[in-house]
């Protein structure tokens, strides 16, 4: 191993295992700085901010000012570590520019600066990043989404042609940061088949990094389960009916609470029907990924796992028929009733709550009372008046 410090720089692809090594490494920083590796932000978010500054973007149409000046200030931390690795990720560098790849190399250093794509096969990475699109109010449907890209390719409607090729494609993001550094020090992991919960890619990506098993919970690093083909619909039919008139309210309540908790985690869910690729585009998907894959071992990357695991299997996954109306109203209903559940325990905090806060108003009069017997009867009257509500009855 090379005396210079190694900087670990993950840049993609999204939906490939980056959330949950995300969370791995911030969750465990002490203890990875503890053995020499550190992972340099100073919030759980503050990776996203620097993305941001680096590519000078705007998201949701907004560009945010206090980006302004986070990569210099995350590189600068870098610079300044004493221990000798470092290791950094976020899924949407790989959108980077040539120019904006070389400036990041660039203000790492001194360093050997490593760059690392995970990787997925195309046919899951389009269904995969359809339902991301579904969970963030796009209306598309999965087959005009597949459609679109197959035959536009990046010049598919904004934003999926840029979004999808321009993220996920690693001969074309590895060709701009492929060039900021040698190519011995590109890495491709590639992740397992038929493997749910990313224990297996995290495996790989910290066997690369130098990050030993017992200095992170593999327990806690796991992808969001994917939504089934019906409870994807579900949610693109919802917003439909919605529009935008959720507005900042959308991602609490229907992306964070229906889509990755109620939907993803109802009773039955594992045995949903998957989104699969339309048959049509089969031939299309395995000649584009043989061309992935040759494109790969031409660049002479390192491989961490198998290039073979680029390649789409659709032996044993049959597309699904368009979901008919009585499967959707099964799903709509189940989440209907989990919603209703919520609401109750949510009105019963509030009420417990309102009690708790006359009670304590209560305490502070009698407190004051204290020496005025008359008066403590007095409050207390009207306490237990207002504890029993309309009727007479008592309240909870």
């Amino acid at each position: 191993m090379s005396t210079e410090k190694q900087i670990f720089l993950h840049i993609g692809a999204p939906l490939v295992g980056a959330g949950a090594l995300q969370e791995a490494l911030w969750h465990s920083g002490p203890v990875l700085a503890a053995h020499g590796v550190c992972y340099p932000l100073e919030g759980p978010h503050q990776h996203f901010a620097a993305t941001m500054d680096l590519r000078e973007m705007s998201w949701g149409g907004h560009r945010d000012p206090a980006w302004n000046g986070v990569w210099d200030r995350v590189a600068e931390r870098v610079r300044e570590w004493e221990g000798d690795r470092v290791v950094l990720s976020h899924e949407l560098l790989g959108g980077a520019t040539e120019a904006q790849a070389r400036r990041a190399v660039e203000s790492l250093g001194p360093g050997e600066v490593h760059i690392v794509f995970t990787a997925r096969d195309l046919a899951r990475q389009m269904a995969a990043d359809w339902q991301e699109h579904v969970k963030h109010e796009h209306t598309v449907t999965f087959d005009q989404f597949v459609d679109d890209l197959v035959m536009k390719g990046i010049e598919a409607p904004e934003p999926f042609g840029e979004m999808f090729w321009g993220l996920h494609d690693p001969v074309r993001v590895l060709g701009a940061w492929g060039a900021a550094v040698p190519r011995g020090r590109v890495h491709v992991i590639t992740a397992p088949r038929r493997e749910r919960g990313g224990g297996g890619l995290w495996r790989r990506f910290a066997e690369l990094a130098g990050i030993a098993p017992e200095w992170c919970d593999l327990a806690a690093v796991r992808e969001q389960d994917p939504l089934g083909l019906a409870e994807a619909e579900l949610v693109r039919r919802l917003n439909e009916r919605l529009g935008t008139s959720l507005g900042g309210d959308y991602e609490p309540l229907v992306r964070r609470h229906v889509a990755n908790t109620l939907l993803t985690g109802r009773e039955g869910a594992e045995g949903h029907a998957e989104i699969v690729v339309p048959v049509r585009h089969h031939p299309w998907m395995r000649t584009r990924s043989r061309e992935m894959v040759e494109g790969l071992e031409a660049a002479g990357y390192d491989v961490v796992g198998d290039l073979a695991e680029l390649m789409p299997e659709f032996g044993g996954a049959v597309p699904a028929e368009p979901v008919d109306a009585p499967v959707l109203t099964g799903v709509a209903i189940e989440v209907i009733e989990a919603l209703l559940r919520d609401l109750a325990k949510s009105r019963q905090r509030t009420q417990i709550a309102e009690i708790n806060h006359e009670l304590a108003q209560v305490r502070e009069q009698l407190s004051r009372l204290s020496a005025a017997p008359a008066a403590r009867s007095s409050v207390m009257r009207r306490a237990a008046g207002r504890l029993r509500g309309p009727g007479g009855g008592a309240r909870g």
